[in-house]
């Protein structure tokens, strides 16, 4: 039964929520737009107005932030009402009154679980549509929106069948020490190489340039070579690069499309797109968690109060994030699986929530 304490938790921890949220985008629109005045007012962004900037940037740009710092904005909320009601007794007379301390979690965990399923499809498909409009603009007037592959680079681009190229030039269109390596029954029986290629965007074919081929059949070794060969492969410029923050401009469907696509290729980047896509749900998870940490710490009145609550809340908080990032780039740097690096820290934190709840005075 839903009682006036459940009305008045939820009330308070929702005002407090969007509150804090509104108060840090305003605050980020401001830093923003003195950092970035200089290329706003810059000859290449003269063509875009202050209307175009308004819709098109900031209105992508602000839920992009606070989605991705949501977990926050839950925990500060829920320490921040939660020590007011401590300091003013209003949790001692509830517990008094017969309400017991899990009972009164209630009401916590059902805001928690609607930001979560919030936060969810934000990220899984508002954000990346978002991204799409932000990122556009970005390339446009305020960055250079291309960066390519490394040097050395190898790909799959059907069964049995790999090219390699040593650096590629986007501006031409021309991959260099390009080469074609074709197996059968793990055997190599075709290879060809050359100086480079370059894309034919009429055509949609490459030109491959003073190659040389090397073809084994029935155990015998053929060699030929020549100037110019026009072939069709199923690689274009596109497959050389990547567009900046590519994958955040992808729904969750499309993003495990695309990593299947890259693991047949061979990709070396998959493990930073399988973070990528575990982190969307576990970045959502952590308010869950957050938001029983700081009910375990805020509940209790102690001398100090909110700002002691508030201290101790948002360094275990920035520890969490701070731990998070540096899982993520361990993930991308080992051969550690994705998902264990990306949800490690939302296990251990939740171990650590579970001994404040038990230590939490009842």
């Amino acid at each position: 039964m839903v009682k006036k304490i459940d009305l008045y938790i939820v009330k308070k921890f929702l005002s407090t929520y969007f509150f804090s949220i509104l108060l840090l985008a305003f605050i980020i629109i401001v830093f923003d737009i003195s950092e970035k005045i200089d290329d706003f007012t810059h000859e290449r962004a003269n063509a875009v107005s202050v209307w175009d900037i308004a819709i098109h940037y900031y209105l992508n740009f602000v839920p992009f932030l606070i989605n991705q710092f949501n977990a926050l904005f839950v925990f500060i909320s829920v320490i921040f009402f939660t020590s007011k009601m401590a300091s003013n007794s209003e949790i001692v007379a509830t517990f008094s009154g017969g309400v017991s301390f899990y009972r009164l979690l209630a009401p916590y965990m059902v805001v928690a679980f609607l930001i979560f399923g919030g936060n969810v499809l934000m990220t899984f498909y508002v954000i990346p549509e978002a991204n799409k409009v932000r990122i556009d603009f970005e390339n446009k007037y305020l960055r250079n929106p291309k960066v390519f592959r490394a040097q050395n680079i190898h790909v799959q681009i059907e069964p049995d069948i790999f090219a390699y190229f040593y650096s590629f030039n986007a501006d031409k269109n021309t991959a260099y020490k390009f080469a074609i390596e074709r197996f059968k029954e793990n055997q190599l029986h075709y290879k060809l190489t050359s100086n480079f290629a370059v894309w034919d965007s009429a055509a949609h074919q490459w030109q491959i340039k003073d190659y040389v081929v090397r073809e084994i059949i029935d155990n015998k070794e053929k060699l030929y070579s020549g100037k110019t060969l026009d072939t069709t492969l199923t690689i274009t410029p596109r497959d050389f690069k990547y567009w900046l923050n590519n994958v955040e401009t992808m729904n969750q469907k499309a993003l495990g499309e695309y990593i299947e696509r890259e693991k047949f290729k061979g990709s070396d980047r998959i493990s930073s797109y399988e973070v990528e896509r575990h982190k969307r749900l576990a970045f959502p998870f952590a308010s869950l968690i957050l938001t029983l940490m700081g009910y375990s710490i805020a509940s209790r009145k102690i001398r100090g109060g909110l700002g002691m609550h508030l201290g101790l809340g948002i360094l275990l908080c920035f520890s969490y994030i701070l731990f998070s990032q540096m899982s993520f780039v361990y993930v991308e740097q080992t051969d550690l699986n994705p998902f264990v690096g990306v949800w490690f820290p939302n296990f251990l934190y939740t171990l650590i929530t579970l001994y404040l709840m038990i230590k939490a005075p009842k």
